[in-house]
């Protein structure tokens, strides 16, 4: 069990906190010089999780725990913005992020095939805040072919923030697949699998994923549709 001695913390701001001896928060870590991660967010609460230069990850000189810093990675730009940041325990921003990132080399070549004359492929870098039609939040990337008379098809991975382990894709409005990612699932039900049977259950999830896009985008261009479909 992780201890942490904290016997008169004055917080800096930066994630620093000065006049405290802290022990890393990795199981099996001895180090007592770790740093709170600096993360704070819209709500004005902070994470409390502590950890040594070897097990937190910074960003512009900043300290974070590596969860919190996936998260401040995939929002980009909106972590400028202290009214950007997710809920604490919201995992949905990073997910979107690291789908979209696996999945982005496929679909762009998918749309980069498809784009007739005259249009273009455009690529969202960081995951943004959206709403659907009942005003519920998720976070979401995308991909879209655009002409100069306005978008044409938008391929969307997005994450509900009231249910953040379900991965959800769009083509135009068409739902054309979701799921709770393998990784996820076994950590849910406590269970472990060899390393061999993990890149086998992830393959086949991002293939899943592949090959439903692909069938909506080529169904898509058979028709010949454009938007307010591609919206």
């Amino acid at each position: 069990m992780t201890t942490l001695f904290q016997p008169s913390p004055q917080n800096t701001g930066n994630g620093v906190v000065v006049g405290t001896a802290l022990h890393c928060s990795l199981r099996g870590c001895t180090s007592t010089s770790a740093q709170l991660c600096a993360y704070r967010d819209r709500r004005g609460r902070q994470c409390h999780a502590a950890f040594c230069v070897a097990h937190s990850v910074s960003f512009a000189g900043i300290s974070y725990c590596r969860r919190h810093a996936g998260t401040v990675q995939a929002i980009g730009e909106l972590a400028k913005d202290p009214n950007g940041f997710p809920d604490l325990n919201d995992r949905a921003p990073s997910l979107v992020n690291w789908i979209a990132r696996d999945l982005d080399q496929s679909i762009r070549r998918l749309l980069g095939r498809t784009a007739r004359s005259g249009e273009s492929v455009i690529v969202d870098e960081s995951v943004r805040l959206a709403h659907d039609p009942a005003r519920k939040a998720r976070w979401e990337r995308s991909w879209r072919i655009v002409e100069h008379t306005g978008l044409i098809l938008k391929v969307t991975v997005h994450v509900s923030e009231d249910n953040d382990s379900l991965v959800h894709v769009r083509v135009g409005t068409e739902m054309v697949a979701d799921g709770v990612p393998p990784w996820i699932a076994r950590r849910r039900e406590g269970q472990e699998v060899e390393a061999a049977i993990d890149v086998s259950q992830r393959q086949l999830f991002y293939r899943f994923l592949e090959e439903n896009i692909s069938g909506a985008v080529l169904r898509f261009r058979a028709r010949g549709d454009r938007a307010p479909w591609g919206r």
